[in-house]
């Protein structure tokens, strides 16, 4: 197992990163703002309670828009989710809203610090007092992160998400020796879990089998089943409905050009100057994208870069799916971690860019416009994506591109990657060295 340097020249300029991360947070917009702050929304997480509530109380989910009764600035809005969702959150309606708002956002910030460990995890990092500083460091560096400020914002659930897909991922990776060796069957159930909550997630199917994990990707179809017929069972006419049309319908979550939507089809959209992107040339288009991602992601699971591999498998999902908001973008966290990783393993100066620039390129930066309809009468832009104003259409034509641009450079740098390893005919280190079906990988007892 490797080891992150215990010098202070690491753990300092990170922890004051930290703080200045956090004082971001609370600081812009300010946490107080009505609607804006951080503690102020939380609008998704009450969507999951009206969908439990709507199957309680008998109510279509997918025949309208769905509202509770609060004093919050919320809007009616659609339920999106597959029906398993709906029955997934029936514990929400149970607690007050103080508390359930309380309780998800410590859910959330709770795993995203898991999910960074998790990463480290991955890269065979022991499991030392320096590798949980620089954890908790680089958690609360991420929470300045556009797609992670904007989940705890509106209490999505992206970041449960990524946890289940690498737990399964770390769960695959462990050896008879292991302490948690008996838990090794369950690989695949999270990623399965997973796509019944959100359809999504299903991707990581294609990533269990090019990389060679048929029995994940088994698992992870099979629990995904089960979603789908507990909802059948529990509520056939919501499923019917959903499973009949609903799913296909991403025109009930906005338009395809808003800026928002940060996926190939919102590309495709801009670019053409149309609300609708052309759905032949999505298609191909994201067939593309998806085995430029996939057959990237393979060659590096095999050369030994397997995190590296699931990150960018999870950040293809976000570019072909129809719609991806700013907040699907969660796996920004473990490719923060890389470069991070990358730039102590590397020893070479210029890989300290990687961080900052892969923050700043995903960072909730933040502008404000006046807008008499919002609380504070005013809109708050967050994220690079949103930035308006006086700007060179040629840079903002990038900007408001962002985050598909950041998974090209990403799939370019791992080619590179790649590329030198074989020239200098050495065998890519530092992702998880050991090939999971390789004879080594059974006695390694690694995470």
């Amino acid at each position: 197992m490797r080891t992150l340097p215990t010098t202070l020249w690491l753990r300092g300029p990170l922890a004051v990163l930290a703080l200045a991360s956090v004082v971001m947070v609370l600081r812009a917009p300010d946490e107080r703002t009505p609607w804006w702050g951080i503690t102020q929304s939380f609008l998704d997480v009450h969507v999951y309670r009206w969908g439990a509530e709507a199957v309680r109380a008998g109510v279509p989910l997918y025949e309208g828009l769905l509202w509770g009764p609060n004093a919050r600035f919320f809007a009616e809005m659609p339920f999106t989710y597959p029906p398993f969702a709906a029955l997934l959150f029936q514990p929400l309606p149970l607690l007050s809203e103080p508390l359930m708002m309380a309780g998800w956002a410590t859910l959330t910030l709770g795993l995203l610090y898991l999910v960074v460990r998790m990463a480290f995890r991955a890269l065979d990092y022991a499991p030392a007092t320096v590798t949980r500083q620089v954890s908790l460091c680089l958690a609360l560096i991420c929470l300045s992160l556009e797609p992670v400020r904007t989940t705890v914002w509106l209490g999505q659930i992206n970041i449960i998400l990524l946890a289940l897909v690498l737990a399964d991922h770390l769960l695959s990776r462990l050896g008879p020796g292991h302490r948690f060796a008996r838990w090794r069957h369950l690989a695949g159930v999270g990623s399965g879990l997973a796509a019944g909550i959100k359809l999504t997630p299903a991707f990581f199917w294609a990533h269990w089998i090019v990389t060679g994990r048929w029995r994940l990707a088994v698992v992870s179809g099979v629990t995904f089943l089960a979603t789908v017929a507990l909802g059948f069972a529990v509520i056939p006419s919501d499923a019917v409905r959903y499973w009949s049309g609903t799913v296909l319908e991403s025109g009930r979550i906005a338009q395809d050009s808003v800026v928002s939507n940060q996926s190939l089809r919102g590309v495709i959209a801009r670019v053409l100057g149309v609300d609708a992107a052309p759905t032949a040339a999505w298609f191909v288009l994201a067939v593309l994208a998806a085995v430029v991602g996939l057959a990237m992601a393979a060659l590096l699971h095999r050369a030994g870069h397997q995190l590296l591999a699931l990150t960018l498998s999870g950040m293809t999902m976000s570019v072909v799916s129809p719609f991806s908001w700013g907040h699907h973008w969660v796996w920004f966290v473990p490719l923060l971690v890389l470069a991070v990783h990358h730039a102590i393993a590397g020893r070479r100066w210029y890989l300290w860019l990687l961080p900052p620039l892969l923050w700043s390129a995903t960072a909730a930066w933040v502008q404000s416009f006046p807008n008499p309809d919002f609380p504070d009468d005013r809109w708050v832009a967050i994220g690079l994506f949103m930035l308006g104003g006086d700007i060179p259409p040629v840079i903002f034509g990038l900007i408001t591109n962002v985050y598909p641009l950041v998974w090209l450079v990403t799939v370019a740098l791992a080619a590179l990657l790649l590329r030198r390893a074989r020239r200098d005919g050495t065998r890519l280190r530092g992702y998880g060295t050991t090939d999971d079906s390789s004879p080594g990988a059974a006695g390694s007892g690694r995470g």
